[in-house]
């Protein structure tokens, strides 16, 4: 069987090779901050005078929730 020049896994008609470890916190970064901004957006309609001043936390929900959808997504 032929093995892949880069990775050096099995080369068969749907390999993939793994990608590196600085891709994948590059992902899961841009997975967070996306996600941190969706709550501010969010936030900011729903309570345009700030009543709420829990940012913190809800920045921490969406970010979890950001990487949570992006795994979720590439599963």
């Amino acid at each position: 069987m032929a093995t892949c020049p880069h990775c050096k896994g099995h080369l068969t008609e749907q390999h993939r090779c793994p990608r590196s470890p600085g891709r994948r916190a590059f992902e899961t970064t841009v997975a967070a901050v996306g996600g941190g901004l969706a709550v501010l957006l969010v936030m900011s309609i729903v309570d345009p005078h700030a009543a709420i001043s829990s940012d913190g936390p809800l920045l921490l929900v969406g970010a979890l929730a950001g990487i949570g959808l992006d795994r979720w997504l590439r599963a």
